[in-house]
């Protein structure tokens, strides 16, 4: 993931079901949808926070929307 190998760290994450960093890796291919989808499946803060902010950077707004109403949900870390 770090060499920016993300197809094959795609397929790795995927496989030990490490969904937060899968999300990273399909924000980073562009694969928006696919993103929110494994950041559904990881259900963490942080991996809310970057589909949202990956999302409103490259126009996908309807997407951002979905990420930021998990992000409410939390008061504690909304900014």
């Amino acid at each position: 993931f770090d060499q920016g190998m993300f197809e094959a760290a795609k397929i790795l994450f995927n496989s030990i079901s490490n969904n937060a960093k899968l999300a990273s890796c399909h924000l980073q291919l562009g694969q928006f949808k696919e993103a929110v989808e494994a950041a559904r499946r990881a259900n963490a803060i942080r991996t809310w926070k970057e589909c949202s902010l990956a999302c409103v950077d490259k126009g996908e707004f309807r997407l951002a929307a979905i990420c930021g109403l998990h992000i409410i949900v939390s008061p504690d870390h909304l900014e």
